[in-house]
């Protein structure tokens, strides 16, 4: 069994390394002929969202065919160099290893973007409701943000394959020496990156069923989501800082003498922070809301470390210190529910059947599909004006944001409706007395 039968290059290939090759690629044909016709998805998953097994099937025929390769250069012993570049000796080992980490990075990239990340997100029920914007395919970002995990990780893998991880800087701290290399810098990075797409599966996967279940609305989900949020980017912090650092105890004290300093000269920045963990926990305006502060309306949507951003009817993004929204007096048209109350002012001439006058403004929202039939519009006779009767008519709506839309079609719509009818919507008069005589000095 130890004859030498062949020899290559040199190296000489015994009948035990051949018939273990032979298994090898028998093993390879069968892993991949079993994997290849796998089903991943349920075939309720609609024809439009499955995805390009294509893809996959390529790359798993790389990965497996590769990995033989580098298994039967590992059996027979074999490696001789193939480049040679100064100091640098690149053989076909080298090259074998590269190709199985470049095949099985795509296949691995390919598996978590569509069967944990893909598959999981198309599992998800239908949200409860939506009512500041549409919800965006944010499964496609958390699969881009995989790609680059996988592949920063590969780059770092030919860093040290290749002996090329140079240092970029070197001080000695404490008796200790703090390094930083190229490597060290792609794994902060694959770090953070990591802790976005944690942040996207625990806010967007496993926390949505408790959304669904318990029918949270739209401010305690973003609240709990951005707590979430804060935690795991801590916790990358800090173990970006243990990549660099040898000894930790530097910065826990570092941080604890910063602190002090910090806090006295930045008091308003730490008050607009913890006012914003008071409006998450205390909800009294939510993501969603519609506010008014300082005499402008906006929708609120984000609730910032340090200033909330609200969107104004005239889609103007305004910031906002989070400290304001708490200390200050804010109007939350839509704390409770969004249908809200809104009135128009008309003034009729005296003499005017005011019965009739109030069925043409009933009938003018009749109508208009963002007047809400229930609760139901009413007219009041609010004042006897200077130039006439003043009635006020009375509808709801949720359209909080185009309000003054709204109301303008309403305007339109019932002076149609007094004009085709003979209702005088008077002038504003003055009567002028002009005394005649010599007025004495």
């Amino acid at each position: 069994m130890e004859q030498t039968i062949l020899t290559i290059s040199g190296f000489d290939i015994t009948v035990v390394q051949l018939v273990i090759c032979v298994v090898i690629i028998a093993l390879g044909i069968f892993g991949y002929i079993r994997l290849s016709g796998k089903s991943f998805f349920e075939d309720d998953i609609l024809s439009a969202e499955q995805p390009d097994r294509k893809k996959f099937n390529l790359y798993l025929a790389f990965s497996f065919l590769f990995l033989t390769i580098i298994l039967i250069l590992r059996v027979l012993n074999l490696d001789f160099p193939v480049i040679r570049l100064n100091e640098y000796t690149i053989t076909v080992n080298h090259i074998a290893e590269v190709m199985v980490l470049l095949s099985a990075a795509m296949l691995f990239d390919w598996v978590i973007s569509h069967l944990v990340i893909r598959n999981r997100y198309n599992k998800r029920e239908i949200p409860i409701r939506r009512t500041f914007q549409n919800e965006r395919h944010t499964h496609i970002k958390a699969t881009r943000l995989v790609r680059y995990i996988v592949y920063l990780y590969l780059i770092q893998e030919f860093l040290k394959r290749f002996d090329l991880d140079a240092t970029l800087f070197q001080q000695e701290i404490k008796s200790g020496l703090f390094t930083i290399h190229i490597s060290d810098i792609i794994i902060a990075g694959m770090i953070f990156l990591i802790a976005r797409v944690v942040v996207w599966f625990i806010t967007q996967v496993s926390l949505y069923r408790m959304y669904q279940t318990n029918e949270m609305d739209e401010g305690i989900q973003f609240a709990i989501n951005q707590l979430v949020s804060y935690i795991i980017y801590v916790i990358a912090i800090l173990f970006v800082l243990d990549r660099f650092l040898s000894d930790m105890s530097i910065v826990y004290g570092g941080a604890a003498a910063l602190l002090v300093g910090v806090g006295l000269g930045l008091q308003q920045t730490f008050n607009d922070f913890f006012s914003g963990l008071v409006l998450l926990f205390e909800r009294s305006a939510m993501v969603g809301d519609v506010l008014e502060i300082d005499g402008q309306v906006g929708r609120l949507l984000k609730i910032g470390l340090r200033a909330s951003r609200i969107e104004t009817r005239n889609s103007v993004s305004m910031l906002v210190p989070n400290s304001k929204l708490v200390n200050q007096s804010v109007v939350n048209w839509t704390h409770y529910d969004n249908i809200v109350r809104f009135n128009i002012d008309i003034t009729v001439a005296y003499g005017t059947d005011t019965g009739f006058a109030r069925k043409l403004l009933l009938d003018s929202v009749s109508g208009i599909g963002d007047v809400l039939d229930s609760p139901a519009p009413f007219v009041r006779l609010n004042d006897f004006g200077d130039h006439g009767l003043v009635l006020t008519l009375y509808f709801f709506s949720t359209q909080v944001m185009q309000a003054e839309d709204v109301k303008s079609l309403v305007r339109f719509e019932v002076e149609r409706l007094f004009r085709e009818n003979k209702i005088e919507i008077p002038f504003p008069q003055r009567d002028v007395w002009v005394r005649k005589g010599n007025i004495e000095t």
